[in-house]
């Protein structure tokens, strides 16, 4: 009786969570099987962007905000994850390779949101709000490359052009703006390696999978 009522209970949930999953579902491509999404997942495809710009690897989740502004590319790897208030803003491309877990409340955008041209700044502020003039793909952009294997802490930024190696850690909080090496830990801002080899100074706790 108790189960029934715990399901009972949960279905408002379990109906939301439904609906999310079908909303996204629409606005992206998928391969492989085992996609999680949660009521608060989302995907925004802006100025252009189609359902082929946004690709979700087997068994991905995505529980955070996927951008895409007139076709910036976003991949998600197998078993990648994309964590509660994350957000990826993107006008050019965000590679997010397999089993990387990225934390909740993340900011992952490949521009500089604005040009830093005076001139185009002013420009800017005397067109409509939500003018194309206003939109992310003006500023300058550049790839981001989050590598297999890396984890991105709480309320991490990483920034235009950065490419995170394999395994590495990124700790809570930090602002990534240039590229971490594979198998490091690094911290602070802007983001600095603390730890170096950490593939081969630490100990599994776990079978090898």
């Amino acid at each position: 009786m108790k189960g029934l009522i715990r399901k009972i209970l949960h279905l408002p949930t379990e109906i939301k969570r439904c609906i999310a999953g079908y909303r996204i579902r629409r606005k992206v491509t998928l391969q492989g099987t085992g996609h999680k999404f949660k009521p608060r997942s989302g995907v925004m495809l802006l100025w252009g962007s189609t359902k082929e710009d946004v690709t979700l690897m087997d068994h991905s989740e995505v529980f955070g905000v996927i951008m895409s502004y007139n076709h910036g590319k976003v991949t998600m790897g197998r078993w990648a994850k994309l964590g509660k208030g994350s957000v990826i803003n993107c006008v050019n491309s965000v590679y997010i390779d397999d089993d990387a877990a990225i934390a909740d409340n993340v900011m992952i955008v490949d521009h500089n949101f604005h040009p830093s041209n005076p001139d185009d700044r002013r420009y800017m502020r005397h067109t409509p709000h939500c003018s194309r003039e206003r939109q992310p793909m003006y500023a300058a952009n550049a790839p981001v490359h989050i590598g297999k294997n890396v984890m991105l802490g709480s309320n991490v930024r990483v920034c235009k052009g950065v490419t995170i190696g394999d395994n590495s850690i990124i700790g809570a909080g930090a602002i990534v703006t240039k590229d971490i090496p594979a198998n490091c830990i690094a911290a602070g801002n802007p983001a600095r390696v603390v730890k170096e080899n950490i593939d081969k100074t630490t100990t599994p706790v776990f079978p090898l999978i």
